[in-house]
């Protein structure tokens, strides 16, 4: 979690690093299955009303697309190499 939490805080700052079990269905299972797990970090800004996510108005917010993509290669990159 060392790195996950360095990029969280460097991301996302005073924002708290907290596992939680996703709902919505991700492509795990299969991972599961065959002994490998799999997590999914989340990385998006949302508008504060909650509305724009899977509904009628669906948007993203530009700004947490991108950090969201940065958070993500880092970490990627951070356990790819072994980082503690």
């Amino acid at each position: 979690v060392g790195p996950a939490e360095k990029l969280v805080a460097k991301y996302y700052p005073g924002v708290p690093l907290v596992p939680a079990m996703s709902t919505g269905a991700t492509d795990g299972i299969f991972l599961e299955a065959i002994g490998i797990p799999s997590y999914g970090p989340p990385g998006g800004y949302g508008d504060p009303d909650g509305n724009g996510t899977h509904g009628l108005n669906e948007r993203a917010i530009v700004k947490g697309v991108y950090t969201g993509r940065d958070f993500l290669t880092e970490l990627v990159k951070a356990y790819a190499q072994g980082a503690p």
